[in-house]
C-alpha cells in the first residue's frame, strides 16, 4: 500500500529543492510556540520602568564595556581663591602673665585655662609683670591665637585675687534664723543672728 503521505526515500528524489521545500514547510508547518497571557495596566507599567531603571543602570556596573563607559567632557572648574584668613580684631584679656625661657615669648594665662601668645614691641618690658595678673589689651587673631601688643599703656596690673566690693546693708532685709521644732525645723525670716 503506498500512501501519498509518506516522504519518499532521499535516494529516489529527483528533485532536491521540492524536497528542501516540503521540509521547510513541515518544519515551519507544525513547529513553533504560541503564548498568550494577560497582565494589568499597572503591573505592565511596574515592569516596565523596572527594565529601563535596570537599562539606565548597567552603566554603574559594566566599567569594563567601552560602549556603556561614559567618558564626561573636559570641563573648567573654577577653583575659588583662598585668602590667608588673618583676620585681626580689636579685643581685651584678663590672665596671668607667663614667661617661657625655651621659646623666649610671653603667655596669658586666661581664666578659662587658654594660653594666649602675646606678640610685644621690643621697647616693652614686662620681666616685672610675670607671674602678675594682668589685663591686655590688642589685637587678636583666632587661628594663630596670638594678642599683638602695642604700648604698655595697654596693660593694667590687677590683683591676684578678685577684690568683693562692698554693698551695704539694709536692715529691712529679711535674715534666715532656724527654729527648732519637735518635728520640723522652721526658719525665721526676722532679723537675727544664726544659732
Amino acid at each position: 500500500m503506498a500512501d501519498s503521505n509518506l516522504e519518499p526515500p532521499i535516494v529516489e528524489v529527483r528533485n532536491p529543492v521540492t524536497y528542501l521545500r516540503r521540509w521547510w514547510d513541515k518544519v515551519m508547518g507544525k513547529e513553533g510556540a504560541y503564548f498568550s497571557f494577560r497582565v494589568p495596566p499597572i503591573t505592565a507599567f511596574l515592569i516596565a520602568f523596572g527594565l529601563t531603571a535596570g537599562g539606565f543602570s548597567i552603566g554603574k556596573y559594566s566599567s569594563d564595556i567601552p560602549l556603556l563607559k561614559f567618558v564626561g567632557f573636559p570641563t573648567s572648574t573654577p577653583v575659588a581663591t583662598q585668602t590667608p584668613t588673618t583676620e585681626w580684631r580689636e579685643t581685651a584679656y584678663t590672665g596671668k602673665l607667663q614667661y617661657s625661657v625655651s621659646s623666649q615669648k610671653y603667655f596669658l594665662l586666661t581664666t578659662s585655662s587658654e594660653a594666649i601668645t602675646l606678640e610685644v614691641k621690643g621697647n616693652l618690658d614686662l620681666l616685672k609683670l610675670v607671674g602678675k595678673r594682668i589685663f591686655a589689651v590688642g589685637e587678636y587673631n583666632k587661628q594663630t591665637r596670638v594678642l599683638k601688643v602695642s604700648d604698655v599703656k595697654d596693660l593694667e596690673i590687677l590683683p591676684n585675687t578678685p577684690i568683693p566690693l562692698p554693698t551695704i546693708e539694709s536692715k529691712e532685709t529679711p535674715v534666715a534664723t532656724p527654729t527648732a521644732t519637735s518635728d520640723t525645723i522652721e526658719i525665721s525670716t526676722q532679723g537675727g543672728e544664726l544659732n
